[in-house]
């Protein structure tokens, strides 16, 4: 596995604290969730409307994960793997399309295609045309035949794979501007001690329309802490990431969630309170994030919060003792 895909563990074994219990509890009337959900080692992508759970693929043979909905609300992509991989099964995952109604899956990058030796974290274009993900591969056009981890594109049906990162050290997490002309990514900020996890930093780079390719990348943190899962504001005007010691992912503690202007400015810290905060994605408002949330002790297991764009007022959105559920991201009802 790829030093910065190994990063996005985001690896969950314990729960929430206690103290969780006493927060109050985030309806979402305006909005409806999608993420994955274990329990009793059957992994599955969900949707949440604020009142009912649905399992949207109704699928037990094999794991489902990592749930993106395109940007007309009419599909979502999601990994599949075989039963009991579990989340975060790279180099077994095929990735795949369905209607919202979970009808019409089929397979569009399969396990080994195009000669990746793994691929995670798709996303779509903003406009739905190209779906923009992480794979392991060699870059022959670029006289690059270390396998690295590299930004790639496809059209919706799988075709047309196109590298568009060009460096020549690893890179993971992709989020894509939402005007299509950035992307911003995970990559080392020390090429001399390019696989240490504390040098791993967020950057954005410029995609070139006409070549296909990203140039000018721009750092946009600067510490001496592992930094992870950039997501852009749906109005373009912030990057929220998470950030902590690489150690304290197997620990469970402390990871924080900060957010950043595109140019780097501005670098605030939205959230900390000794927990692992993991992939904040936006509200389509702007005016909340969402994440997962592993704590020190208790029974359950990942779950499920949000807090305002400025890190106050969190709330639970769903907390099941037994029950898992990570990667979440919401759409207008």
């Amino acid at each position: 596995m790829i030093k910065y895909l190994s990063f996005i563990l985001c690896i969950g074994f314990l729960a929430c604290e206690s103290d969780e219990a006493l927060l109050p509890v985030d309806t979402g009337t305006d909005f409806k969730y999608f993420y994955e959900r274990k329990e009793k080692g059957i992994l599955q992508v969900y949707s949440y409307d604020g009142v009912t759970e649905k399992n949207l693929v109704n699928d037990t043979t094999y794991d489902y994960w990592w749930i993106k909905v395109s940007p007309d609300k009419q599909k979502f992509l999601c990994y599949r793997s075989p039963k009991g991989a579990g989340v975060n099964s790279y180099t077994t995952s095929e990735l795949m399309i369905f209607n919202m109604d979970g009808s019409n899956g089929h397979v569009i990058v399969p396990v080994r295609a195009n000669g990746w030796e793994l691929q995670a974290h798709a996303k779509w274009s903003p406009d739905g045309s190209k779906i923009l993900s992480t794979a392991k591969c060699t870059d022959p056009a670029n006289n690059d035949m270390v396998a690295r981890g590299r930004m790639v594109l496809v059209n919706v049906d799988g075709s047309q794979p196109t590298i568009i990162s060009k460096f020549k050290y690893d890179i993971a997490d992709p989020a894509w501007s939402p005007d299509g002309k950035q992307v911003t990514y995970v990559g080392p900020s020390d090429l001399n001690d390019a696989t240490n996890p504390e040098k791993a930093e967020i950057f954005q780079a410029t995609l070139n329309s006409a070549t296909m390719q990203l140039e000018n990348p721009v750092r946009l943190s600067f510490d001496n802490l592992y930094c992870y899962d950039p997501a852009w504001s749906p109005d373009g005007q912030w990057i929220a990431y998470s950030k902590g010691s690489f150690v304290n992912l197997f620990l469970h503690i402390n990871h924080d969630i900060f957010k950043t202007k595109p140019d780097g400015s501005k670098d605030t810290l939205v959230l900390q309170d000794g927990k692992i905060n993991g992939v904040p994605n936006w509200t389509p408002d702007n005016k909340r994030l969402l994440f997962h949330v592993l704590g020190i002790t208790g029974t359950n297991n990942f779950s499920l919060y949000s807090c305002s764009a400025n890190g106050g007022d969190k709330k639970i959105i769903l907390s099941t003792a037994g029950v898992e559920r990570s990667d979440i991201t919401a759409i207008r009802k």
